[in-house]
Formats: structure tokens, sequence, C-alpha cells
């Protein structure tokens, strides 16, 4: 392994020398003074932080991931602001540790750091192009469920059965980002079955009365039924009939329950796959 070369950070031996002296000299005072400028910046961030949120929370046009994410940076930044406060009242050529950090930072991306670098511009990428937002009905690289948090390395987002899944932000810029929940209607697609010796225009009517009759359909545009397929075993057809987004699943529900129950009290028969096995004696 190749030394590490202080120098790099911004560090040489005389600096650290003269730290470790000032640090030696620092009075009770200074150590109080040096608390009170935390504790005030303290409170001065938070009341800083809780006026920016509140603008957000006002603003309909900033999404909620976007503006989390902003909001982070400037708590981070200002908390490294008052950090560096606190130090220069204990005496502390902060200067010095300024250098030092972004020499480090140049440092660490040096060393593999391919993945996290791009981690962070995904992010910054989904954020700008607003992909998904808190709260969104999402499929990422696979996975389904809601978004719970993005930062900047990767996006938590929570399963239909509770557990909750931290993806990479390359990952998921990498691959399709399904927005369930961003658009208000969704279209309901319903395939089923009928027998062949069935008349089609009944089969039609049943599933059409089925989004008629149901309150949360839209009736504009107008229900349709589409001739799918003749199939092995089956005619399929299909109903497309639109709804709100926050009432799809249950409203799809419905649809299938009300189109089965009224193909069988329609006398509808509805095939199910058969094969038949003829046996030959030799």
């Amino acid at each position: 392994m190749a030394d590490f070369d202080l120098s790099a950070t911004g560090l040489d031996a005389s600096t650290l020398e003269s730290n470790f002296e000032t640090l030696s000299t620092i009075t009770i005072e200074e150590i109080i003074f040096a608390l009170i400028v935390l504790v005030v910046g303290y409170v001065v961030v938070k009341i800083i932080i809780n006026r920016i949120e509140h603008y957000f929370s006002k603003s309909t046009k900033m999404p909620k991931l976007m503006a989390i994410n902003i909001v982070k940076a400037i708590k981070l930044f200002l908390y490294i602001i008052v950090i560096l406060c606190a130090l220069q009242a204990l005496g502390i050529e902060v200067s010095v540790f300024i250098i030092s950090i972004f020499a480090f930072i140049s440092i660490i991306m040096s060393f593999g750091m391919k993945d996290t670098i791009n981690n962070l511009a995904s992010g910054v990428w989904i954020a700008a192009s607003r992909a998904y937002d808190i709260d969104d009905e999402v499929e990422l690289s696979g996975k389904h469920g809601t978004v719970m948090d993005m930062n900047v390395m990767a996006t938590e987002i929570k399963q239909l059965d509770n557990t909750r899944i931290m993806i990479p932000n390359g990952t998921v810029w990498n691959s399709p980002i399904i927005n369930v929940t961003r658009m208000d209607r969704r279209m309901i697609a319903v395939e089923y079955g009928v027998a062949y010796n069935t008349v089609i225009q009944d089969a039609i009517d049943v599933a059409l009365k089925v989004a008629d009759e149901h309150p949360k359909l839209h009736k504009e545009p107008k229900p349709i039924v589409r001739f799918r397929e003749m199939a092995d075993s089956a005619v399929v057809l299909q109903l497309r009939v639109w709804v709100d987004t926050d009432d799809y699943y249950q409203a799809k529900s419905d649809v299938l329950t009300g189109i089965y129950n009224g193909l069988n009290k329609a006398g509808i028969g509805i095939p199910f796959p058969q094969v038949d096995v003829h046996m030959k004696d030799d």
C-alpha cells in the first residue's frame, strides 16, 4: 500500500504542532464561550430550518422529495458553520480544517469511490427530474412499494408487507422507473374468458353493465370491451375502463367480482384450461 501523504490534506507537522499547542492553552472561558456558540448556533439553525420547511410546505410546486433533500443540505451546511465558529472561538485556525476537508474528500474519491459518486449523481438527477416523490407508489429495479425517503445515496421504499428496502440511487437511475400514482387516473384492463358457444355480445353486455353500475368508474371515456383472442380453451375479451388512481385497486377487485357473478347469473360458461389425453392400445 502506498504511503499516505499528510501534506496532501493541507496539514504538515508544523501545522499539527501549532494546533496542539493551541489546544493545550485553551482556557475555561474559551471553552464556555465555544459551548455558548454551539448552543446558540444550534437554536438559530433550528429556527432557520423550521422557517424553510414551513416555506416549502406552502409551496405546491416544490416536490416533497426535492424539498427534503434541499433542507438536509442546508441543515448540514449550517451545522458545519456552527462547528467552525465554535472551533474559531477556541482559537483554532479553521481555514486549515476547511482545506483539509476538501483535500480529504478528493483523496477518498480517488480510492475506488466510483459507485458512491454514481449514487450521488443519480440522486441529484432523480430529484431534478421529479421521477417520484414521497408517498408515491413506484416500481424501482423490480421492487414495488411506496417511497418513504431518498437521501444522497439510496431510495427507501416500503413494500405491501411492510418490509422496507434501500435501493442505491445508481441502480434506480439505470433501470426503468414506474410511477403508479403520478397520474390522477388509471385504466383498469380486465381480461376474462368465455366458452366458445357463448353469444359474444351477451358476454360484452355483462362487463359493460358492471362498469356502468359502479359509482367510482368513469363514464368518460366510455368503457369498452375488446375481442382479444381465441385461446385454446376460451374466447378472451377485455374490459377497459378508467378510474381515479386512489380508487384503482378496490375498483378493479369490484369489477372482477362483478364480471364473475354477472357471467354466472347470465348462464355464460367460464372455461378453465383442460387437456384431452387419448390412450391408444398397441
